[in-house]
């Protein structure tokens, strides 16, 4: 007999929800440990807004690359960010079905060839209790029911990201990093408070913490680093966010230290005090504006898509942005080298 749909979603969120034990968070601790990168790696980062804006400040990755330590040169990293994206990568698709999406990330991860892979998502799921989070056909309608039966095709979708991953990354694939969301911000009214969000952003963090231990693959709960319990007569004097949601500079400050820390890496050198660090900051905030214009040209329709017998000629001008952005990162890394003479990386 057919298991109801209902039914079937219950148990995949049974199996997946099981009871946060010590031998959980002891798994997290023990993987953690363990530095994270090696020299010469390439790293991706996926995910929604919060990972696509990231590059505009340049902290995410300025920060990991001091917290990697001397040893550690010749990282290299790709913002695949994409504003709106869900596990089903819906957002990525221009005109057709999600299927496009995927395949935009598919074709990338391909030609990147990551050996560190950080995903980023969930907090869509929150955001949208009662409504639907994903315009995949399968999934739409279930995604507007309750947090059961949403969760649970989030759990499937996030499944098969992680089988994407690993399909199309090759062998040379070492890591990925589940990302719990950070906490919503209250910044006071007339903004609204966001205790009742942040609870259920906490269930989710719960949710990805299982996630991550059941696929044996790290986990960092930036939720619970983050997370500050204020009303509207207790807001931070600094905030870290615009609205409580997007991020400013100071808050992906802010952001990048915990995830560093939730890494296992040492806090020392972290800031950004002194002119060499924000000198190393904004040579990747240059980097990543240029793979932003070689990886999503502006007129992609005329370039490669049903428009492209108008100015499709131009397309080949897309990969003469490489040797630029791969002379960037020249300059990147001698930045941090100047950094290490000073003792400024430990």
């Amino acid at each position: 007999m057919k298991m109801p749909s209902s039914l079937f979603s219950l148990k995949i969120l049974l199996c997946t929800l099981v009871p946060l034990t010590s031998s959980v968070h002891a798994d997290h601790h023990a993987k953690n440990s363990v530095p994270l990168f090696q020299k010469g790696d390439r790293v991706a980062f996926v995910g929604g807004g919060l990972i696509e804006r990231a590059r505009l400040s340049g902290y995410l990755e300025a920060t990991l690359s001091k917290a990697a330590g001397p040893k550690v040169s010749g990282l290299k990293f790709r913002n695949l960010g994409w504003s709106g994206d869900t596990v089903f990568n819906d957002a990525r698709s221009y005109f057709g079905k999600p299927k496009e999406g995927r395949d935009r990330l598919a074709r990338i991860i391909s030609e990147w060839k990551p050996h560190v892979v950080f995903l980023n998502y969930g907090a869509e799921v929150v955001l949208s209790e009662g409504v639907s989070w994903t315009d995949e056909p399968s999934f739409k309608k279930q995604s507007a029911g309750d947090w059961a039966e949403s969760v649970s095709i989030f759990i499937e979708g996030y499944q098969n990201l992680i089988k994407l991953m690993r399909e199309n990354a090759g062998d040379g694939l070492r890591e990925i990093v589940v990302i719990a969301p950070p906490p919503l911000e209250n910044l006071g009214k007339p903004l609204p408070d966001h205790q009742g969000t942040n609870q259920r952003m906490a269930k989710m963090g719960d949710l990805l913490s299982n996630f991550a231990s059941n696929n044996e693959v790290r986990f960092v709960d930036l939720f619970t680093a983050m997370n500050v319990t204020n009303s509207d007569e207790n807001v931070a004097a600094q905030s870290l966010t615009h609205d409580g949601l997007h991020f400013k500079d100071y808050g992906y400050q802010a952001l990048a230290k915990h995830l560093a820390l939730g890494l296992g890496y040492s806090p020392e050198g972290l800031d950004f005090s002194d002119s060499l660090s924000q000198n190393l900051k904004d040579n990747i905030v240059e980097k990543n504006r240029l793979f932003f214009h070689r990886w999503r040209p502006a007129n992609e329709t005329y370039l490669f898509l049903f428009r492209k017998h108008e100015q499709g000629n131009n397309a080949k001008e897309i990969p003469q942005f490489d040797p630029i952005i791969e002379k960037q990162e020249v300059e990147i890394e001698k930045v941090r080298d100047q950094l290490l003479q000073k003792g400024a990386i430990n």
